[in-house]
């Protein structure tokens, strides 16, 4: 009768005897190089610094704070070249030069300039709902009443009542 063999010699495709001279010998476990550690290492960082990265870039952002610069009052020649403008505008449309919609556009354009001139507000860039945001109820109450002349496509209303609305923000405001 063979020699019993150790158990899962066979599974190793080693023979008995093999395993025998094997016996004694020590294998100490495999060092690996430092530089895996700090490749390892400096991987989790990468991810980690990703993951903060996505998360600051897309966090809910609070509503911008208004927060106006101080400015001296506006002078008269300004608030003149503005008033001449609009009703400029309101001449060119009589003339049919310029069309209703285009009319109430170039009316909100000159009145958000003349807010960001007098005031320091950034109304060329703000919606209507950023206008309501700020301490200027006056100056969205304008813009929105020429919201429907600029954006409806339909030409019911007077380019006077726009032209005077407009006219009376920039007396109005100092």
């Amino acid at each position: 009768m063979p020699a019993a063999e150790p158990m899962g010699a066979d599974l190793l495709g080693a023979s008995a005897s093999t395993l025998a001279a094997l016996e004694g010998d020590y294998f100490p476990p495999v060092h690996y190089s430092p530089s895996w550690l700090l490749l390892v290492v400096l991987i989790l960082v990468v991810i980690v610094a990703w993951v903060v990265f996505v998360l600051v870039l897309t966090r809910r952002r609070g509503t911008p704070v208004y927060s106006p610069q101080p400015l001296p009052g506006i002078t008269p020649g300004v608030r003149e070249g503005y008033l001449a403008s609009i009703d400029d505008v309101g001449r060119r449309y009589a003339a049919g030069a310029v069309g209703f919609s285009d009319a109430h556009h170039e009316l909100s354009a000159l009145v958000r300039a003349f807010a960001a001139q007098a005031r320091g507000i950034r109304a060329q860039y703000m919606t209507l709902d950023d206008l309501r945001r700020t301490p200027h109820a006056d100056l969205a109450h304008t813009i929105e009443q020429l919201y429907p002349g600029a954006f409806s496509g339909e030409t019911a209303g007077s380019i006077d009542d726009a032209t005077a609305r407009a006219s009376e923000l920039v007396r109005r405001w100092n």
